[in-house]
This record gives structure tokens, C-alpha cells and sequence, in this order.
């Protein structure tokens, strides 16, 4: 395991719900900001256009994001929010935020789950869920909405405005992580909290013996971390790479939080056969979603990329090799002023 964990769980319950609202609802509190209603309906056809490749749909303009954007894909995105949820012991982060940090930015939101879930919780804060692809649903909760951009690109957000900002599974496409990170270190606001969850790509690990070296989900993995690197990514990243460029750009009081994630039932702890056992319901589409167009595009054929797929799907139905992968959580602070030296 490349890295020590460090454990940390809690509970969240949901307290005082409000009512959803429509996203351009007019009693919104929010309604000098563009939801993601209004927002979306004056989206040039360009946004919203698709390619079908493999039977899965990808959005066009997401050209860096090789994931689909179908449906299926959506289902899948809220299912690893779940699993999210139960590897972190019922918490949405594992940074040290206040109760209702004024302004939070959500990163790659997806389908804007874990924003709705924090605006819930914290009903005090104002959420900005951010993504290429307007997937998000059309009702929020009045201090959540939802803008379309390319976090890649430079920030259009003020400096120094938000003072949480979180950003998951997004380590297949991003291309320039220092460039991001500085971005995040100029939009934080002094002393604000930064929170990255990311996964391992590049290799399936075992404790016990029981994954061989040819194992072919051991090989679906070591090729999808090769895919994801031709493809202009970074397939092998670690918790360690994601503090020293968090470093690197300027925060203070990084912490790596280190999981395991078993793919499969197979562990004898509840806890753990639980955890594992959505990891692979999620991974029933997650396998094609992650490795079907980086691997064709990147070497292998369409018959050979399913094989890998359905040969790891199969390995981990029948219980027999006990794989996981990592789960990083980086949390990263921004200095305040009188931390900075002048």
C-alpha cells in the first residue's frame, strides 16, 4: 500500500430539510444568480451535443472527459456517491470545515449530488456545483445552483471567494494539475479548506496472495493507467503526488487519508463486505465507463477492451481474488493573511 492511512469517520444526519425548488423558481434566494435552468436554456447547441462511441454516449465538447455521459453513467455517478459516503463513515468530506462555510465550489460535479447534499446540510452556505456537461437537475435546494465550464480554463470567480471548495474523480482527464491547484489557491479564500478524493488507476492491490500477477483485472487496471496516461492524463498519480503539488502551490496543513476499497463481497469485516459490495454493483458499468473509449482510442480494439471488462467483472463476481484499490483524501488549507509572510 503506497501510503499510511490515517482513519476518520463520522456520522451525518439530514436536519431541518427545506423543500426542493425549482432551479429558476422566482422565491429563490438565489435568484440573481443563474441556475442551472436558466443557465442551460441559453446553452448553444454546442453544449449539449453528443458522440456515440462503443454503444455509450460522451459528450462532444468534453473532448479531455473520455467518460459517458449517458443515463447509465448518471445512475452509476450517484451509486459511487453513495459508496462515496460509506467510505468516508457517513461524512461528505473529511476537511475541517466550518458549519456553513459562506461560499463552496464543488469541482466536476456530475450529476450535482454531493453539492445538494452539502446545501442540505448546511443551509447557511451558498453551493456552486461546476461541470462541462449540464447534467444536473433542473431542482435545487435554494442555495444550490449549477454552471457549465471548463475548470481547466481560467477562473472567472473572484479571488479569495470561496471558503470550501471540493473536488472528486476527476484524474482521468485533468491534464495540468499544478495550473489547477493554483487556480484553487487563488479562488480560496485565506484560511478556507480544499478537499481532493481520488482513486488509484494504474494497479489492483491484494494483501493476501490472492490477485496473480496475470490476474486480467489486475491487467484491466495496469492498462487503463497506461490509457489514461497516452490520453494526455496522468494514470499514476498517488495521494503522495496530490500533497506535494498542493505544497507546491501554496496551501499548508496537508493531510493524506488513505482507504482501502475492496472490489468484491469478499471481506470478512461487515463494514468492509458492505463497502465492497456496492464497489462492485458500481463497477458493473463503472469497468466499460472508465476503460471503454480510453483503451480503443489508445491501443486496443473493441473486442479486447470488453474482454478486459467482462474478464474483471467476472473475477469479481466469483470472489476469488481479493483486489482493492486506494482512496485518497487530500485536504489542503490556504494560509491566512497574517500566516503569509510579507
Amino acid at each position: 500500500m503506497p501510503e499510511d492511512e490515517t482513519t476518520a469517520t463520522s456520522g451525518i444526519v439530514h436536519e431541518n430539510a427545506q423543500p426542493l425548488v425549482a432551479a429558476n423558481d422566482s422565491h429563490s434566494d438565489y435568484e440573481d444568480d443563474a441556475s442551472v435552468a436558466s443557465s442551460t436554456q441559453s446553452l448553444t447547441d454546442s453544449i449539449r451535443d453528443h458522440i456515440y462511441e462503443n454503444g455509450r454516449r460522451y459528450h462532444r465538447k468534453s473532448e479531455h472527459y473520455l467518460m459517458p455521459s449517458d443515463e447509465t453513467e448518471q445512475d452509476r455517478l450517484d451509486m459511487a456517491h453513495h459508496l462515496q459516503l460509506l467510505i468516508l463513515g457517513g461524512a461528505l468530506h473529511m476537511a475541517p470545515v466550518p458549519p456553513n462555510p459562506p461560499n463552496v465550489l464543488d469541482v466536476g460535479t456530475g450529476t450535482g449530488i454531493w453539492a445538494l447534499d452539502f446545501g442540505e446540510l448546511h443551509q447557511g452556505s451558498a453551493v456552486i456545483g461546476v461541470d462541462q456537461m449540464p447534467i444536473q437537475t433542473t431542482w435545487t435546494w435554494p442555495n444550490v445552483k449549477f454552471e457549465v465550464d471548463d475548470i481547466e480554463k481560467e477562473w472567472t470567480w473572484k479571488k479569495n471567494k470561496f471558503d470550501f471548495i471540493h473536488m472528486r474523480h476527476l484524474a482521468t482527464s485533468i491534464r495540468n494539475w499544478p495550473y489547477l491547484f493554483q487556480q484553487m489557491y487563488d479562488h480560496a479564500a485565506p484560511g478556507a479548506w480544499v478537499e481532493i478524493s481520488e482513486h488509484t488507476l494504474d494497479e489492483l492491490y491484494c494483501d493476501d496472495g490472492s490477485v496473480p500477477e496475470d490476474s486480467i483485472f489486475r491487467r484491466y487496471m495496469r492498462t487503463l493507467g497506461l490509457s489514461v496516461t497516452k490520453a494526455g492524463a496522468h494514470g499514476y498519480l498517488h495521494g503522495r503526488d496530490y500533497k506535494r503539488m498542493l505544497l507546491e502551490a501554496g496551501f499548508v496543513d496537508v493531510t493524506i487519508y488513505t482507504f482501502k476499497v475492496p472490489c468484491g463481497g469478499w471481506p470478512k469485516s461487515r463494514r468492509f463486505k458492505d463497502i465492497g459490495r456496492w464497489c462492485a454493483e458500481a463497477l458493473k458499468t463503472g469497468l466499460e465507463a472508465y476503460g471503454l473509449a480510453l483503451m480503443t482510442r489508445y491501443g486496443l480494439t473493441e473486442m479486447d477492451a470488453r474482454e478486459l471488462v467482462n474478464g474483471s467483472m467476472e473475477a469479481m463476481r466469483l470472489g476469488k481474488e481479493h483486489g482493492y484499490y486506494i482512496q485518497y483524501q487530500v485536504v489542503g488549507r490556504k494560509p491566512r493573511a497574517d500566516e503569509v509572510a510579507v
